[in-house]
């Protein structure tokens, strides 16, 4: 059976196989960032608006058909480590350091989480220092929606906060580690520690057997640099040691804005782990064909509520509105700010600071996310 992928929203070819379990076994197969899911026990609503909301990528009027079927909400956007590539360090400290108050988070979920299908649980900034962010996943998965999180896994995953993560519903917990020696490990993620990282998931991966249960399914994540990527082997040995779900290898994230020589100094050797093709050794990024419908396929909140664009405006500065008060979600996801946004958007070919230079322009993948080894089966 073919999957859908989420990140296209869809394609009719792909999602005609499922159309019988779509409508009358009310289930939805599809995978986000590798990761296989399985959506079940669509209501009638969410049938209606995945068919509905999946036209917004044909169409691309300004103001968005339907309810977004993909939420990415920020519950913090500052972090306890200092990678030199991640822009919560450089750039997001120019917004109000923040903390998504769980109001806010209740908000969204009351007014669209009828129709949501996935929420990614994290953009810029380290999920697990909201202390409310088990309650968040608790209450978006009484709505049956599917929760995709991310961590440095630097914070100190102890039996209570253990035993909170395993009954708070998530599904999938990325783990991020760069290294497979803590000597490598270091020199990316600053200030952090990989012996507490394997220590926080090996407490996690004990606590599932003893509970007997499957989630969170755990993805070992590693970014494949020039630093790490003779460690390649290690991690591969160390993520079956682990007893993890997945182990997934992503292309380094480069951002123009900190620098001109980030090719230089990061891109792996080992090409298939690049996600540019470039003109020389000079590492000049070659033109690919590039089509973005960011701000139609899903909604992004910043931890201050902001609506933004995407998750790429780090500063806020393309804010459709701000959820406060009674004003309408959806009312700010269509409002004339966002309407006039898209009209002006182009695709993704304008002169915006967030869309100028890209990280997802001239990618020669389809996504970041470049392997996936499942270490169930």
């Amino acid at each position: 059976m073919s999957e859908v992928s989420v990140s296209k929203i869809f394609g009719f070819g792909e999602v005609l196989s499922q159309l019988y379990n779509i409508v009358f076994r009310r289930r939805l197969e599809f995978k986000f960032e590798l990761i296989p899911y399985v959506s079940e026990g669509l209501t009638l609503k969410k049938i209606a608006n995945f068919f509905i909301f999946g036209l917004n990528q044909f169409i691309l009027q300004s103001k968005p058909l339907g309810y977004p079927l993909i939420a990415q909400v920020e519950p913090t956007n500052f972090c306890n480590l200092s990678c030199p590539l991640c822009l919560t360090t450089s750039v997001t400290p120019s917004r109000l350091r923040s903390i998504m108050p769980f109001e806010t988070f209740k908000k969204l979920i009351d007014e669209v989480g009828d129709y949501l299908l996935l929420i990614v649980l994290w953009n810029w900034g380290e999920p697990f220092l909201n202390p409310d962010i088990f309650r968040m996943i608790k209450y978006a998965k009484s709505k049956n929606i599917i929760i995709h999180c991310s961590t440095n896994g630097n914070v100190r995953f102890n039996e209570k906060m253990t035993e909170e993560l395993l009954d708070s519903g998530l599904d999938t917990l990325i783990v991020a580690v760069d290294g497979a020696t803590e000597e490598t490990y270091r020199k990316y993620r600053k200030g952090g520690s990989l012996q507490k990282v394997l220590t926080n998931i090996r407490t996690i991966v004990n606590a599932k057997k003893r509970k007997g249960i499957e989630t969170p399914r755990l993805n070992l994540r590693f970014v494949v640099m020039r630093q790490n990527e003779r460690e390649i082997p290690l991690i591969k040995k160390l993520a079956r040691e682990l007893d993890v779900d997945y182990l997934t290898f992503k292309a380094v994230y480069m951002p123009c804005e900190l620098g001109e020589e980030l090719d230089r100094n990061y891109v792996p050797e080992n090409q298939k782990y690049r996600q540019y093709e470039y003109e020389d050794r000079n590492f000049v990024r070659k033109k690919k064909s590039f089509r973005c419908v960011r701000p139609w396929k899903r909604i992004t909140v910043d931890a201050l509520g902001e609506v933004i664009s995407c998750e790429f405006d780090y500063k806020s500065t393309h804010s459709f509105g701000k959820l406060k008060g009674d004003k309408s979600v959806m009312a700010i996801w269509k409002s004339h700010k966002a309407v006039d946004f898209r009209k002006h958007f182009n695709m993704g070919w304008n002169e915006y600071y967030l869309c100028k230079d890209c990280t997802y322009k001239n990618m020669t993948v389809e996504d970041c996310n470049i392997e996936k080894i499942d270490l169930k089966h």
